[in-house]
C-alpha cells in the first residue's frame, strides 16, 4: 500500500467482473466495460492495473496496441480507459494507476503511448499534443486532447496517423 492508502497491482481473470463494475459506475454507463470485455476477449491489452484498498477494486487503467500509418516498428500502445469509483475519484489513484502502467510500458520498450483525453491531466504524465509531433488520430480531430509521449528515436518529420485496436471502432 502507497502513502495514500491504495495499492495497485495487475489484473487477474478472477478480478474481471469487479473491474467491469467499477468501469461501468465511472463511467455511468456501460460502454467503457463493454470495449475492455472484447479487448479481453481479443486478448488485446497488453498492459492492465487496478487499484484497491483494503482488497476492494475501486480503479483500473489499460493499454492496448496501436498502429500508425506510415508504420513504426515496436510495442505502440494506447491507453484506455482509465477508471476510478465515483466514491474514490480525486484522492490520487487515477495518477497511481498512470503512472504504474507507464512504468510498465517504458520497461517493455513502448515506443509510441497515444491517449484521448484531457489535456491538463495527461501532461503532468509525459504525454503532449499529438499534433505537435505530426501526429493525428485516424477517428478525427481531437485536438489537444490527443495526446503522445514517444522515444527520442522516431521521426517525427513525416506525419502519422495513429490507430487503436480495432475493437475501439465497435465502440465510436
Amino acid at each position: 500500500m502507497n502513502a495514500l492508502g491504495h495499492s495497485i497491482r495487475k489484473v487477474k481473470a478472477e478480478d474481471h467482473e469487479t473491474v467491469l463494475s467499477v468501469i461501468t459506475a465511472a463511467f455511468e454507463q456501460p460502454d467503457e466495460a463493454n470495449l475492455v470485455k472484447r479487448l479481453w476477449a481479443e486478448n488485446a491489452i497488453k498492459v492492465e492495473r487496478l487499484a484497491e484498498i483494503g482488497g476492494v477494486v475501486v480503479g483500473y487503467c489499460a493499454f492496448s496496441p496501436i498502429t500508425t500509418t506510415p508504420d513504426i516498428a515496436g510495442n505502440l500502445l494506447g491507453l484506455a480507459p482509465l477508471a476510478v469509483a465515483p466514491t474514490h475519484q480525486r484522492q490520487g489513484i487515477g495518477n497511481s494507476l498512470v503512472e504504474s502502467g507507464l512504468a510498465v510500458c517504458k520497461r517493455n520498450k513502448a515506443r509510441l503511448i497515444a491517449v484521448l483525453g484531457e489535456p491538463e491531466y495527461y501532461t503532468r504524465f509525459g504525454f503532449a499534443r499529438a499534433s505537435d509531433y505530426n501526429m493525428r488520430w485516424a477517428a478525427l480531430d481531437a485536438g489537444d486532447a490527443f495526446q503522445i509521449i514517444l522515444d527520442d528515436n522516431l521521426d517525427t518529420e513525416k506525419a502519422h496517423v495513429i490507430q487503436y485496436h480495432p475493437v475501439f471502432d465497435e465502440f465510436s
